[in-house]
C-alpha cells in the first residue's frame, strides 16, 4: 500500500540555500536576481521580493532588461505559479523556478514541458534550517524567451563556492 499523500499540510516557506543560489547565479550569469517572487521578510533571497500579501500571482514579473526573477513557490500549490511564468516569459520576463520533479503531473505537462527549460537537479537540496536533504528530486525552470526549451541535467554542486 502506497503511503497517503496531504498535498499543502507540510511546511511551504523553506528558504533556499544559498550555496545552491550562488552556484544558481554563477550558471545564469548574473550578480544577484532583481525579485523574489514568493517571499516573506525571513526568507526573501534579495532586497525586492513579493510577498503573500503582495500576490505576485497579480503583479507583473518583467524587471530590468536581462534581469532574472526568483521563485521558489509552495509546493503545494504550483500550477498557478508555473502558468504565470509562461505568461510573464512570454511578455519579455525571465524567471528561474524552483519545484520538485513531478513530470506526471499536469501541471507539469500543460506549463513546463516544451514551455521553458529545464534543469534537473543532480544533488538533492538541503533547505535552510533542515538537517537532511529534501526527499524529492527538484528542478530549476528557466521561463524566458531567451534560452531554448529543453531538459538538461545539472549536478549544481560543481559549481558552488566551496564552503
Amino acid at each position: 500500500m502506497a503511503p497517503i499523500q496531504k498535498p499543502g499540510r507540510s511546511k511551504q516557506d523553506y528558504c533556499t540555500p544559498p550555496l545552491f543560489l550562488a552556484a544558481l547565479k554563477q550558471r545564469l550569469g548574473i550578480g544577484q536576481f532583481d525579485i523574489d517572487l514568493a517571499a516573506s521578510a525571513e526568507n526573501a533571497i534579495c532586497m525586492n521580493y513579493y510577498d503573500e500579501q503582495m500576490n505576485a500571482l497579480k503583479q507583473s514579473w518583467k524587471v530590468t532588461q536581462g534581469g532574472w526573477a526568483f521563485c521558489n513557490p509552495p509546493f503545494a500549490h504550483i500550477h498557478p505559479w508555473v502558468e504565470k511564468a509562461g505568461l510573464e516569459a512570454a511578455k519579455g520576463a525571465q524567471v528561474a523556478m524552483l519545484v520538485p520533479v513531478s513530470t506526471g503531473a499536469n501541471w507539469w505537462y500543460g506549463f513546463v514541458h516544451d514551455d521553458c527549460h529545464v534543469l534537473f537537479l543532480n544533488g538533492r537540496l538541503t533547505f535552510v534550517g533542515e538537517t537532511a536533504p529534501y526527499p524529492k528530486d527538484c528542478a530549476i525552470l528557466l521561463y524566458t524567451p531567451y534560452i531554448r526549451t529543453g531538459y538538461d541535467i545539472w549536478d549544481w554542486r560543481l559549481s558552488a563556492p566551496k564552503a
